[in-house]
């Protein structure tokens, strides 16, 4: 009788949710609110007769290159930065390794040696 219940009130629901999906669906399939290319903000994507037409456009384009060329270079020094801290921590990992100070095996687990370090001074 368990097994029933569970089997129908699943059943339910997938329905229920079945259902509320095909609404969604067909709403978004008979939605007419919808706004044309022409009066989207971006000048480029409404069309190429509009391109290159306006100076003021062009030259916000070229501040916007600039500005996004100013954060990539950014960025690459920032990761210059990190990367370069990257290799300290590998060579401090390596250099504890050789030392005997931790044990990493094949999984990336990392163990200290049985007594803990200098307890054998």
């Amino acid at each position: 009788m368990k097994h029933l219940s569970a089997i129908i009130t699943a059943l339910i629901i997938t329905a229920i949710v079945g259902l509320g999906i095909a609404v969604i669906g067909a709403n978004a399939l008979t939605n007419t609110n919808t706004v044309p290319l022409q009066n989207s903000p971006n000048p480029n994507a409404a069309g190429s007769s509009q391109v290159g037409n306006d100076p003021t456009g062009q030259a916000t384009s070229t501040t916007n290159v600039q500005q996004l060329q100013q954060e990539v270079n950014s960025l690459q020094s920032q990761l210059n930065q990190d990367n370069q801290a990257l290799q300290q921590y590998q060579r401090l990992i390596q250099t504890l390794q050789q030392n005997g100070v931790i044990y990493i095996d094949r999984n990336g687990n990392i163990y200290l040696p049985q007594g803990g370090y200098g307890s054998d001074r």
